[in-house]
């Protein structure tokens, strides 16, 4: 994208004025990311999500290892927000593929980060009523994206159509377990130097939700790397997939993952 500092609001255009900057395009985020020396500016159309991790990034700072807000204007429509950048490489890049096994302790560690924050307050919330009503609102209005889908959802071994998908999320709603969630937590959201978490990003379906959202995301990402990338073998997934189950101190549940899974479909 082009730079064009006229058409930016003047806080944020006066602090990244004369700066080098080279764009990040990884994720399949919708937002235009800057990448500055020591800053990061995130230009995106306001939406609830924008207005939710301008929020939430507020009420997290000291909690947790996220971006300070430095500037937060909004201009013609769009949020733009000038944060802090953070250390670390992302999980999906650089050597973290290469230590899979400190890596996937490192994924764990940050689950059990995000779940000894204190919910009590938390100004965001996630749950699967307050997410299925706006899959359904969006089912009604026509304004799910289905090019983002897994192949198998709507297929004929899947769903026959968004609404046959909604249905089944309705029917099957599982009991929750609520907790702090990160609610996208994947690789290009999560910052890592070794096995240590240096950073989490992308905060805007972040707050109260099951604890199972962030877990199923994450074990979705590690699988992948197996099953659509080949980036190793069976036996090193089954490997990987025991230890981030053993560091989280829990059992699988592929009932939930599969729930989970599909309800991030509309989100």
């Amino acid at each position: 994208m082009m730079l064009d500092i006229a058409q930016m609001p003047d806080r944020i255009a006066n602090k990244i004025r004369g700066l080098q900057w080279i764009g990040d395009d990884v994720g399949k985020s919708k937002s235009h990311v800057l990448l500055f020396e020591e800053m990061v500016l995130k230009i995106e159309k306001i939406s609830r999500n924008s207005a939710q991790e301008i929020e939430l990034l507020g009420w997290l700072d000291g909690k947790l290892p996220v971006p300070k807000i430095i500037e937060a204007q909004a201009q013609n429509g769009y949020s733009f927000v000038l944060m802090s950048k953070l250390p670390g490489e992302m999980v999906c890049t650089g050597s973290s593929l290469q230590n899979m096994e400190e890596t996937v302790k490192a994924l764990a560690s940050g689950l059990k980060m995000l779940w000894q924050i204190d919910i009590a307050d938390c100004p965001c919330r996630f749950t699967v009523a307050e997410k299925l009503l706006e899959a359904k609102y969006d089912v009604e209005n026509d304004l799910v994206d289905t090019s983002d889908f897994e192949p198998e959802t709507l297929s004929s071994q899947g769903f026959a159509g968004v609404m046959d998908l909604y249905n089944y999320l309705e029917r099957n709603r599982p009991k929750e377990d609520l907790v702090f969630c990160h609610g996208d937590f994947t690789f290009p959201n999560i910052l890592v130097s070794g096995n240590m978490i240096t950073g989490l990003i992308d905060w805007g379906n972040g707050g109260v939700a099951d604890r199972w959202q962030d877990i199923s995301l994450c074990y979705r990402a590690l699988s992948k790397k197996y099953a659509k990338y080949g980036l190793y073998s069976e036996k090193q997934y089954s490997k990987y997939k025991a230890l981030f189950f053993g560091e989280l101190g829990i059992e699988p549940d592929e009932e939930k993952v599969r729930y989970y899974n599909l309800l991030d479909e509309f989100f």
